[in-house]
């Protein structure tokens, strides 16, 4: 079993991470870091734990009994963690991007933690790995098959729709700069802006993004292209017809709608669950590459908390 411990436990993106611990097989939660909360079971403050009062908040994280960290809030100074990683050499880091600092960058160089893109870096010895942003990640996804066969150029303007603090100037300026530099990497050549145009969402978790940009291609070869390049992967799916944002709340997919409004010029809309994807969801993926387990395990389609109306409510996201 994988010993994990998860530190800014009483987190809602923590509450989402620890109920995909708890049902994937090959996790035992050993510590749930959150020192206000601590002696409290975790059902006081994330929904679907009422039963499991084994697990508690803690006031102590004793990474040397553990095997991953999910690194949700920051813990413990740089040298502390460098000296961690040498003595404890099984020990696997996650890295959440609020807990990401400069000195984990220069001592670790941190994989970024997008499997569509980085997927075998994290399987062939990676140890410490960095969650994407919530907008990059999907984002990314859209584009990395056409920046791999250098197709950007020009500005890139993303109408996005979500909810109010995926929105925030903080969330919204990681993505743009997270975005353009994996581009960046991909196409050297592509010097464009990547521009949000925000718009409020009634969902608490998902987001639809839809953007056009020139591409000669005809729609046949850009699916081709697309294909080649997603098909041996589990959660990006690539189809050429709109798709509800209920498809994938609640599950660890992205998928990406392109259609060709003319010619020269070719639409993409895609949507995804932003607590998963640049959240628990990608971090438990994350977990899966580093460790060598298959990357769907304890990642299956899972159902939604509960409904009204048609919209899915989470406990831990009302109100935040």
């Amino acid at each position: 079993m994988i010993k994990v411990g998860i530190s800014g436990a009483e987190t809602p993106v923590a509450g989402e991470l620890l109920r995909l611990c708890q049902h994937h097989p090959d996790v035992e939660i050993v510590t749930a870091y959150a020192p206000e909360k601590a002696g409290l079971p975790v059902s006081s403050v994330h929904h679907g734990f009422i039963g499991e009062e084994r697990i508690l908040f803690t006031s102590n994280l004793d990474a040397t009994a553990l095997d991953a960290v999910f690194l949700i809030q920051g813990l413990y100074s740089d040298s502390d963690w460098v000296k961690l990683l040498a003595d404890r050499p099984q020990l696997k880091l996650i890295i959440f991007p609020q807990a990401l600092s400069e000195g984990m960058i220069d001592a670790f160089a941190p994989v970024y933690g997008l499997s569509e893109i980085n997927r075998k870096p994290l399987v062939r010895g990676a140890r410490v790995a960095v969650v994407p942003n919530p907008l990059a990640s999907p984002l990314l996804i859209a584009l990395y098959p056409l920046a791999r066969h250098l197709m950007l150029s020009g500005d890139i303007r993303v109408d996005i729709e979500t909810s109010a603090d995926l929105l925030s100037d903080s969330s919204l300026r990681q993505a743009v700069a997270e975005t353009s530099d994996m581009l960046q990497r991909i196409q050297t050549s592509f010097q464009g802006r990547i521009e949000f145009r925000p718009i409020l969402s009634a969902s608490d978790r998902t987001l639809r993004m839809k953007f056009s940009l020139p591409v000669s291609a005809s729609l046949e070869e850009v699916m081709k292209l697309y294909d080649s390049i997603y098909d041996d992967h589990n959660f990006t799916y690539v189809v050429h017809h709109p798709v509800s944002q209920a498809e994938v709340e609640g599950t660890h997919k992205v998928i990406v709608s392109v259609s060709k409004s003319s010619a020269e010029r070719l639409n993409i809309e895609i949507v995804a669950d932003a607590r998963m994807r640049g959240g628990a969801g990608e971090a438990l993926h994350i977990m899966n590459l580093l460790f060598s387990l298959h990357e769907k395990t304890g990642l299956d389609l899972k159902s939604s908390a509960w409904s009204k109306n048609g919209d899915t409510i989470d406990k831990d996201y009302v109100g935040k």
